[in-house]
């Protein structure tokens, strides 16, 4: 399984789990994500009728079979990048492939997450703030130098606190 669930995604991965009778725990240890949020989704799919609880343990219903072998919307359940992001995206690579920026030039992307405390998420967004004031604000940049680089980022939380802690 994935830790990239949307929520198109996960109520039918969790359905999907349950060909056989499963725990919360069991269910969160297998997708990845708290039992926060396994919980927060059974709770809809008990309500929808597609799952129901029998002494601890989960187990799918007809419709939940239903939902978990039904194709997965368009997107494929993911969120996109914005516009500007994506074709800025996609024309770096290619500009990049074809020998365009020459070799100096610096081209990343990443992806990270982490149970992080809340006073350590603002002590970093406060970091990053400065960092962007540092680097891009109108009066650090050298309008003459070329490569333009962009910046762009998303700081949100991506799950659910754990029940026990």
């Amino acid at each position: 399984m994935t830790t990239e669930w949307e929520a198109s995604e996960l109520p039918r991965g969790i359905v999907a789990l349950l060909d056989e009778p499963r725990t919360l725990g069991e269910l969160a240890e297998r997708l990845e994500v708290t039992d926060a949020r396994v919980l927060w989704y059974l709770g809809k799919l008990r309500d929808a009728g597609r799952v129901v609880e029998d002494a601890s343990a989960w187990r799918r219903t007809a419709a939940g079979a239903e939902l978990a072998e039904s194709p997965a919307p368009a997107t494929g359940g993911r969120t996109e990048l914005p516009g500007a992001s994506a074709q800025d995206y996609v024309q770096a690579y290619a500009d990049a492939a074809a020998g365009m920026f020459g070799t100096g030039f610096v081209q990343d992307t990443g992806e990270h997450a982490g149970r992080v405390p809340g006073e350590r998420v603002a002590e970093f967004h406060e970091r990053l703030l400065g960092l962007i004031g540092e680097y891009f604000a109108p009066d650090k940049v050298d309008r003459a130098a070329s490569p333009k680089y962009g910046f762009r980022w998303v700081l949100t939380p991506v799950d659910l606190h754990p029940l026990d802690d």
